[in-house]
């Protein structure tokens, strides 16, 4: 198995199986960051051209990540930025129909609920199965529905969507796809040239190991240029003008995803990290980092004793993540389980009752094998 250890500070048995909350960050980024704290510390040593690089730099490599050229990236501070934008941002008329997830994580569903004040139908799809499958699609689908927004891989259970199937669904249907891939880009691959999709969002900081105050969105150019949505940060609107012309007041209306980036695109203090750990997963590739990352959750659900837990996501199969979900056959135990496991330096999720296990590229068979020994060893 590919070892990714080496790009990470040393955890000193800490076992870390927790990217589905926070990633951690490699030390290419750690240094980025140091080097940043000392522009500060002596600003004359900062050249104006950062304030642009820096933000164009990071179009370029996530650009790269998912398959798009860096001017379609819109450069964010979470997933939420992105709904939101697309909340309020695409034109829907009264009776017109937003199909979501019921279940689903509240990022991706808030946004779209307010929007029943202005008379758009807002309809949660409970799925069969436990996930959304193109069926429930098809089934949910009326004359009316507009937008299907969902999220890639669920934060409870670990299921990953067929993105593809759904997009495809919805395609034949000009139905919108949007779809919020937090909880899977970093992990596994996803190319936005290669599917059927319009737009995606997601946050830095968990499987991209990012700062906290880091997000980008991605939407076909078509859509971007039909929004309808009150945003002129003076930044974008100065194009290639020069700081002098500052007063000389222009809206630009050919700015394409540029002109939806959030205010403060110099964000140095978390962009400039964060191109790093995005150069890192685009240096190592992230189909070896899925590889990685399947092997350490093949290792945990083959060892865990099954007699004694039981595992509430995908054992195989395409729905498959790198998130994992289980419980005590004695379900009352798992707070007291996720404390010991704490107590033993083994730091994961405790969500809705379950024990959450995620690893990532900075974990190792050592870590899952720590893990195990101490879930197995409990009556």
């Amino acid at each position: 198995m590919p070892s990714f250890i080496d790009d990470f500070c040393p955890f000193h048995d800490n076992a870390w199986i927790n990217a589905s909350s926070i990633g951690a960050m490699p030390k290419a980024a750690y240094e980025a960051a140091q080097e940043v704290i000392k522009w500060n510390t002596k600003p004359y040593k900062i050249s104006e051209t950062v304030f642009a690089d820096i933000p164009q730099n990071l179009k370029i490599a996530l650009g790269k990540l998912i398959g798009a050229p860096a001017k379609e990236i819109i450069l964010g501070n979470s997933a939420s930025y992105g709904l939101h934008l697309w909340a309020n941002g695409i034109p829907l008329q009264k009776g017109d129909e937003v199909l979501l997830v019921k279940g689903d994580f509240p990022a991706t569903i808030l946004p779209w609920v307010y929007l029943r004040k202005k008379g758009i139908r807002v309809h949660e799809i409970k799925p069969k199965a436990g996930y959304l499958q193109p069926t429930d699609l098809l089934d949910a689908l009326s004359d009316s529905t507009r937008i299907l927004c969902a999220t890639w891989v669920d934060s409870f259970a670990g299921f990953k969507l067929d993105a593809h199937a759904l997009g495809k669904v919805c395609q034949d249907h000009k139905v919108l796809f949007l779809l919020n891939v937090t909880q899977g880009l970093g992990a596994i691959p996803f190319d936005v040239s290669k599917m059927p999709i319009d737009g995606i969002t997601c946050k830095g900081y968990k499987w991209l190991c990012g700062t906290y105050d880091s997000g980008f969105a991605w939407m076909k150019p078509e859509h971007i240029n039909h929004l309808e949505y009150n945003q002129a940060y003076w930044i974008p609107m100065q194009g290639d003008r020069e700081l002098d012309k500052i007063r000389d007041y222009q809206i630009l209306t050919d700015l394409g995803a540029a002109q939806y980036d959030v205010f403060g695109t110099a964000n140095l203090f978390n962009f400039a990290p964060w191109i790093e750990s995005v150069k890192l997963f685009l240096k190592h590739g992230i189909h070896n980092i899925e590889k990685h990352n399947n092997q350490l959750v093949n290792q945990f659900i083959n060892g865990l004793n099954t007699t004694k837990y039981d595992i509430y996501s995908p054992l195989k199969g395409e729905e498959r993540s790198a998130i994992i979900l289980i419980s005590h056959k004695q379900p009352e135990r798992n707070k007291s389980i996720f404390k010991l496991l704490q107590e033993e330096n083994v730091f994961i999720s405790f969500r809705e009752g379950l024990l959450r296990f995620s690893p990532h590229l900075y974990n190792t068979h050592a870590d899952i094998d720590k893990a195990l020994d101490i879930l197995n060893a409990l009556e």
